[in-house]
């Protein structure tokens, strides 16, 4: 046995689906490590010489976050990269029976000969990620172990439609879930968050707006009461808008450097929420009675009015009142009126979905509004 042959224990597993056409698999499974994986690892991509190649080359970016996620974070992989052998290849991959589990489930030891190719079908990233990390100078990751899940005897053609099934028919998780996780990681790692960067900084921010929401959800006597919908949730799947829309619209808000400075920072949010829209309510009573027939209560009203709020905050601040009344008197003398928002016969500033076009829409309300009186500073 040649030095670059690798051996170890795997669980061997026959499948097969119920369908007319379908035939039965063999998968290994088993824990390789990097430097076992350099050996045999091959990526079949596209390109004007390989027209038969069916992977899309790695994104860099992906790669360096892997990179950092192994090295700075907690580096944890434990989804099993997926790989596949081809018949009559060059090199082996041989499976040795050792003990029979159950039906279909078989235990042995596994041998990789020297000149054998291990074709890289889902995985490739946290793969590359990590071999990132190691070319970069951490020699110790040599040893790190992946769990590997490796198709026998499958062709090309097999490769490519197991690739697109894992990339088509997988969905994502819905992003309003992830804010839950979020919630659950501030609750858990408190600060940390922040101390791991510019994405845990965003989380962590996102962390604290998920609970603002709920408590909008269930505040009664202002328009959003019950009105942010979860899907898939029961009891939570009806709304005028999706709870991440929500969420995400907030940060302009969550960033301003007064706000910040507010204890207990989400109760005072949830309570200028509250006044907000019910100024916008009592300002533009007409969108609010048929919300579906305008923008304001849809994902670009909400984004564009969180943009709008930090303005109205500054200038109701300089007068020492935060109250629906006050910030309805800005709202009114912008000369905007329900109109404005109509879904058929409103302005065109409403009409973009793209963040560009909502921040210009916000940037005009702000415009509209009555500038706060210049205040003296000593320097």
């Amino acid at each position: 046995m040649s030095k670059n042959s690798v051996v170890t224990k795997a669980l061997r597993i026959t499948q097969q689906g119920r369908g007319t056409n379908s035939e039965k698999v063999q998968v290994i499974v088993t824990a390789l490590r990097l430097g076992d994986l350099m050996k045999f690892v091959d990526i079949d991509r596209w390109s004007p010489a390989n027209l038969d190649g069916y992977q899309r080359p790695p994104l860099d970016r992906r790669i360096k976050d892997l990179a950092k996620y192994v090295l700075q974070e907690q580096g944890i992989l434990p989804t099993s990269v997926l790989l596949a052998t081809r018949p009559n290849a060059d090199g082996n991959v041989n499976f040795k029976l050792t003990e029979k589990v159950a039906e279909g489930i078989e235990f042995g030891e596994l041998r990789i000969d020297e000149g054998a190719v291990l074709w890289g079908v889902d995985g490739q990233h946290r793969y590359f990620g990590v071999k990132r990390a190691y070319e970069d100078g951490t020699a110790e990751l040599a040893d790190y172990p992946f769990p590997i899940s490796i198709m026998v005897d499958v062709d090309r053609y097999q490769e490519m439609v197991h690739f697109n099934i894992i990339n088509t028919r997988q969905r994502k998780m819905p992003t309003d879930i992830v804010d839950r996780h979020l919630v659950m990681r501030q609750e858990r790692e408190g600060l940390k968050m922040l101390a791991s960067g510019k994405r845990g900084e965003k989380e962590y921010l996102f962390a604290r707006a998920t609970r603002i929401v709920d408590q909008i959800y269930d505040l009664k006597g202002q328009p959003w009461y019950q009105q942010i919908s979860i899907p898939g949730v029961p009891g939570r799947d009806k709304g005028l808008v999706r709870q991440h829309a929500f969420v995400a619209s907030l940060e302009p808000v969550l960033k301003d450097n007064w706000v910040r400075a507010q204890q207990p920072l989400e109760d005072h949010v949830v309570k200028i929420l509250a006044n907000y829209w019910g100024a916008l309510e009592e300002a533009w009573s007409d969108a609010f009675k048929t919300p579906e027939e305008y923008r304001v209560q849809a994902t670009v009203g909400l984004y564009a009015l969180h943009m709008v709020l930090p303005a109205v905050i500054q200038r109701c601040v300089a007068d020492k009142d935060l109250s629906k009344a006050k910030m309805k008197g800005l709202i009114a003398a912008t000369g905007i009126s329900s109109t404005f928002w109509h879904k058929q016969n409103g302005d065109n500033l409403t009409l973009g979905t793209g963040m560009a076009s909502i921040r210009a829409l916000a940037e005009y309300i702000i415009g509209e509004m009555p500038a706060t009186s210049p205040t003296a500073v000593k320097l």
